[in-house]
């Protein structure tokens, strides 16, 4: 076939702005591609060059750990997940920024997810509650099997990967810092402890049937002792909507004070107070 085919000419000049396009668009998705592929190679080395500069037979002290750059993050986090069968453990400090965040890791880890082999067990702030695109964030994660709390007052930005490895922000409680690989086993063993009771003591997550939420789940946060100002960045309300409910409910239980409600409330067995001062 010739340069002058009729055929080719007319694909030449058929549609040339969506063939551009279309051109461009799979020069980007290589591109992508490539720049993954050079950000694990640089992991490796980093990894390889540690192996090399270390103690022969072992008996030198061994870094406790090794900072991660931000472009490096993504695919170290990928690389952690596909290695955990147990639990992943992911507290959450902003929904804005973070290596987990990319299309690519969002659907790799939630694809992990579906498949039953790992289980997640993620806190989020209350923050991410308070706006339409935060709640189907974590809705989406929800139904990827994830287990969920939120909390008012996250302890950092981490994640731990079964009993292996960590993953944290290298300043603690800045989201946009650069991150740092954790393999020391006590300090695997300290993150997952500062997990575990972090996640005991956060809320359940609000869903959209819940808002604003039933009088018993209200009256069980005023139990936990939370401000009005905190109720409203749960349930994703207003600060007017919680303290007009609250007003009602105190009309209904015959209240003069809230502490009067929360005495009406516990006769009645509607709340078991405990401490929420860190949730």
């Amino acid at each position: 076939m010739t340069s002058d085919d009729p055929i080719v000419v007319n694909r030449l000049f058929h549609d040339p702005v969506a063939r551009l396009h279309a051109v461009l668009e799979r020069g980007e998705g290589e591109l992508e591609r490539r720049r993954t592929e050079l950000a694990e190679v640089r992991h490796a080395l980093l990894q390889l060059s540690s192996e090399a500069t270390a103690p022969a037979g072992g008996g030198g002290p061994t870094p406790v750990w090794e900072r991660v750059a931000a472009d490096l993050a993504p695919p170290v986090l990928r690389q952690l997940t596909e290695r955990t069968t147990t639990t992943i453990r992911s507290c959450v400090l902003s929904l804005d920024v973070g290596p987990g965040l990319d299309e690519e890791s969002v659907r790799h880890t939630q694809e992990v997810l579906r498949s039953g082999r790992v289980r997640q067990r993620t806190i989020y702030p209350a923050d991410a509650m308070v706006s339409p695109e935060g709640r189907a964030w974590v809705q989406s994660w929800a139904e990827a099997g994830e287990e969920q709390r939120v909390s008012l007052a996250p302890p950092s930005d981490f994640a731990v990967f079964g009993d292996e490895a960590v993953m944290a922000v290298a300043e603690w409680g800045n989201p946009a810092a650069d991150y740092v690989l954790i393999r020391e086993p006590m300090l695997v063993a300290a993150f997952t402890t500062l997990f575990d009771r972090a996640f005991e003591r956060a809320l359940p997550v609000a869903r959209d049937s819940d808002a604003p939420g039933s009088d018993l789940r209200l009256l069980r946060l005023l139990g936990l002792g939370l401000k009005d100002e905190s109720i409203a960045r749960y349930l994703g309300v207003s600060l007017r909507t919680v303290r007009r409910r609250v007003a009602a409910l105190m009309e209904v239980h015959g209240a003069q004070t809230r502490f009067q409600l929360g005495l009406a409330a516990a006769r009645e067995g509607l709340v078991d107070p405990v401490g929420g001062d860190d949730r």
